[in-house]
């Protein structure tokens, strides 16, 4: 079986359509955010966050709460468990303070994790970030 990148199951145009769920830079949401597409968390979120579709933690964001998400990709910060049902991806500038579950779980190098990994299909693979 052909692995595939993060990316391909959801590009740019998935990710930034006019259903997804977007907390901008410099913005401060406290709650549970539930939605039906991709979130998209560029400020701070104090509370949880579950979607059956993507979740994307942008690098400086910060989320203060669980992560429930077909697919979660962080470059940010959470203090939080994660839970993924497709895959969990954590980018070199990613911080994490909580447990990881999820079927396939990738690590990039220098990313820090405070926490227990637990990949259910697949195992946990570790990576360089390419930087372009």
């Amino acid at each position: 079986m052909a692995r595939r990148r993060f990316g391909d199951d959801y590009p740019p145009d998935r990710q930034w359509s006019e259903k997804a769920t977007v907390v901008g830079r410099g913005f401060r949401f406290e709650g549970e955010i539930l939605a039906e597409d991709v979130v998209i968390i560029g400020g701070r979120v104090d509370g949880s966050v579950r979607t059956p579709a993507m979740v994307h933690v942008l690098a400086g964001a910060v989320v203060n709460g669980p992560i429930e998400g077909g697919a979660v990709l962080i470059e940010g910060a959470v203090d939080g468990d994660i839970t993924a049902t497709e895959h969990c991806e954590l980018r070199h500038s990613g911080r994490v303070r909580g447990n990881i579950l999820g079927p396939r779980v990738a690590v990039a190098e220098g990313a820090y994790l405070q926490g227990r990994v637990r990949a259910t299909d697949g195992g946990v693979h570790r990576f360089r970030e390419r930087r372009r």
